[in-house]
């Protein structure tokens, strides 16, 4: 599969003095499905185990076969319904651009637990660039070790705003929670 990113996180969270949990994130930018069908996309994330994955450039109904921007795979689906069926996971999808190529365009979770809560946060915009949000979703694992998924996908195109963005993700977390954020940070080191 071409392109395809991904983060794999072993990450320990303390359920209590004795008790640790173990879980396997990805976070994978599909791309808006450009890349790959997402039949592809699910076999991918099924051969990876994860129990949690944060996508990013998820889209619903859009329709991308248009002349500026040609696309033959993934016209008219609803990409977040397709990949929880294939995958056998929960799935939450937090809308970005509400108008979107016919669709909407956003970010996404998928999970082997079932979700508690999911809420969004709209981050900052600067004057001529795209909505970004931050994607939330609150699990209680079978062990009872409770933590919260942050996905998000920051502005690369301008660096004082993709900054903005990352200081409004940062005051996310509350005390006594466990926190994890995972997304596009589109940063390099140095820059």
């Amino acid at each position: 599969m071409k392109k395809i990113i991904s983060i794999l996180l072993g990450i320990c969270l303390c359920g209590g003095v004795f008790a640790q949990t173990q879980l396997k994130i990805i976070s994978f930018n599909i791309h808006a499905g450009y890349d790959a069908p997402i039949a592809d996309i699910a076999a991918f994330i099924k051969e990876q185990d994860p129990d949690i994955v944060a996508l990013q450039e998820v889209e619903y109904y859009t329709n991308r076969t248009g002349a500026n921007t040609p696309r033959s795979i993934n016209n008219n689906i609803n990409m977040l319904n397709e990949l929880a069926y294939l995958t056998g996971m929960h799935g939450m999808f937090y809308v970005t651009l509400e108008k979107c190529y016919g669709g909407k365009f956003g970010n996404a979770i998928l999970s082997k637990h079932s979700f508690d809560e999911t809420r969004r946060i709209m981050l900052p915009c600067a004057a001529g660039t795209e909505q970004r949000n931050a994607a939330i979703a609150d699990i209680k694992l079978p062990d009872g070790t409770e933590f919260s998924i942050v996905d998000t996908h920051i502005d690369m195109s301008k660096l004082d705003n993709g900054m903005s963005q990352i200081k409004e993700v940062n005051r996310i977390p509350q005390l006594g929670k466990h926190y994890i954020v995972a997304g596009d940070m589109n940063r390099r080191v140095g820059t």
